[in-house]
């Protein structure tokens, strides 16, 4: 078992206010080397499982004004588009702090078209879960089913299970980013 270094704990809330600022600092471009090649796998991995079409990590950006894509599998080119802060599902996610996992998103009023439009297809499905890191919400990790039009018939969908998939996903995320920021920090070579 091990237990915590005296001399090391004193410095705890030092280090936790460290941790704090380098995560408020972090801005989209820098995440994804922060989740580096194990995280982008694990990413992958999951939407895989949970059969999407696309999964997106969505980190606001420094003034909270809006949420950029810092990652997109399948779609490389995704990375970079952002929507407001006070628009979507997405960014309801965000700002209540609450999972979600909506079929027949499409027929929701507050889902932000900018994301269809801007892939040509329409989202059938979504689970999306808050993401932190340095102890606080930073983002949204979102999986989501496309379909070609509203016509076209829907997929099969998400269920709870596969949210807590994603719930465990964004867990898994936090620990990968706040160690490799502690390491930073801390000036750690492991």
């Amino acid at each position: 078992m091990i237990t915590p270094d005296p001399q090391l704990s004193e410095h705890a809330p030092a280090i936790e206010r460290a941790l704090a600022r380098a995560a408020a600092a972090v801005t989209p471009e820098d995440f994804r080397d922060l989740i580096g090649d194990p995280g982008q796998t694990t990413l992958r991995m999951v939407m895989e499982s949970l059969e999407g079409d696309s999964m997106s990590v969505w980190i606001a950006d420094v003034e909270e004004t809006k949420l950029v894509a810092t990652h997109s599998e399948p779609d490389p080119a995704f990375v970079g588009r952002s929507q407001p802060i006070s628009e979507g599902l997405v960014s309801l996610v965000y700002a209540s702090e609450q999972c979600l996992c909506e079929n027949q998103v499409y027929r929701n009023a507050r889902h932000s078209k900018r994301v269809d439009e801007a892939v040509g297809q329409v989202t059938a499905a979504l689970v999306a879960t808050p993401f932190y890191f340095g102890g606080k919400v930073q983002g949204v990790i979102s999986c989501v089913q496309l379909k070609d039009s509203t016509e076209a018939p829907d997929r099969p969908g998400f269920s709870a299970r596969h949210l807590n998939r994603v719930r465990r996903l964004s867990t898994v995320l936090e620990r990968l980013v706040n160690y490799r920021l502690l390491s930073q920090i801390l000036n750690l070579e492991l």
